[in-house]
């Protein structure tokens, strides 16, 4: 050996027994207790338990004595129908308990204006705070279903069946709704729009016309709080219309590739399940369609009293289980104000 080298030595007798220690305690503490070394299956959900049991309907030890509820969705990033319940405003007044909704509401109103800095005030401004009250609405509808379809039912076909219900609910909302406000006179709106004479019975002017007559009357209106509710012949119009104009179409290519109006002016676009007609008053062109441009959260609101209900009875004798859903809701229209009536110039058949 070179006598310039330098020698290293390192001991390593202990790390043998460091090993073995530190090895006993992570085996110590990954031990099962006595007892407890099986794995418990995984829990059944509760739609899972209902499936089980909708199965068993036609024996002895079917046990389904209890109600299901069915939460009710938002629809308002999958689809252009209506369902107004994602823009009016909702209220939890009811809140599960009473037959009558008070809403509380703020009204809009005006600062008076002194004829010099230290005036008395004429009087108190009415009514800025308010509360508005509205009866109770339920829907609903039942079916029967024979034992040996109850036996073949899923996951799937119950989650199906509930979404069905889930849409007839909306629906059934946004008809009180309608017809609320359709129930205005001419006075209540903020104002009509009228039809232009041409062919089609809805035009892409109407949308801006009827903002004007919302800031005529002193709301602070932004497009994208507002709504555009079109029938099926309104929205069909507009549609065409759109579609024609090259700069639209290049802007909004969906209008094309899709087929489909969300919004147009910043306001949202609906089409309504169902169409409100009412005889014109101003022309007799027979009875026609009739569309609305409002500002929802202010215009109306709608107090659900309790998610949508599905009951189950056993009808021996016609070995059927009869499903009944219901839904109870309240709606009532805030301020007429906020809502403009657009005419269109589509005449229904017979009409």
């Amino acid at each position: 050996m070179d006598e310039t080298e330098q020698v290293i030595k390192i001991d390593l007798s202990d790390l043998s027994k460091v090993m073995e220690s530190q090895t006993r305690t992570i085996i110590e503490s990954l031990r099962i207790p006595e007892g407890k070394g099986v794995v418990a299956p995984p829990k059944m959900s509760n739609a899972g338990k209902l499936v089980e049991q909708l199965k068993k309907v036609g024996k002895n030890d079917w046990m389904l004595t209890e109600q299901w509820t069915i939460v009710i969705p938002n629809y308002i990033t999958h689809e252009i129908a209506a369902h107004l319940r994602d823009y009016v405003f909702v209220s939890d007044a009811l809140n599960g308990e009473g037959d009558v909704a008070n809403i509380p509401y703020v009204m809009d109103f005006d600062f008076e204006i002194l004829g010099a800095v230290g005036n008395a005030f004429a009087g108190a401004t009415a009514n800025i705070i308010t509360s508005l009250q509205t009866t109770l609405y339920e829907s609903g509808a039942w079916t029967d279903v024979p034992y040996f379809m109850i036996e073949r039912i899923d996951q799937n076909l119950l989650d199906e069946l509930n979404s069905r219900f889930a849409v007839a609910s909306v629906r059934s909302e946004d008809s009180e709704i309608m017809q609320l406000i359709m129930a205005g006179t001419t006075t209540n709106y903020a104002g009509n729009v009228t039809r232009r004479t041409g062919a089609a019975n809805f035009y892409a002017a109407n949308v801006p016309a009827a903002i004007r007559l919302l800031m005529l009357q002193g709301k602070n209106v932004k497009p994208g709080d507002c709504l555009l509710y079109l029938t099926p012949s309104a929205y069909t119009a507009l549609l065409t219309e759109l579609a024609a104009s090259q700069i639209i179409a290049y802007a909004v290519p969906s209008i094309i590739t899709q087929g489909i109006i969300e919004e147009y002016l910043g306001v949202r676009v609906v089409v309504g399940g169902y169409s409100p007609y009412q005889q014109r008053t101003n022309a007799a062109t027979g009875t026609v369609d009739l569309c609305f441009l409002m500002r929802p959260k202010r215009a109306v609101a709608l107090a659900p009293k309790r998610e949508l209900l599905v009951e189950s009875q056993k009808q021996v004798a016609t070995r059927q289980l009869r499903l009944t859903a219901s839904h109870t809701f309240a709606v009532r229209v805030l301020d007429f104000k906020e809502i403009v009536r657009i005419w269109t110039s589509y005449v229904r058949a017979g009409a």
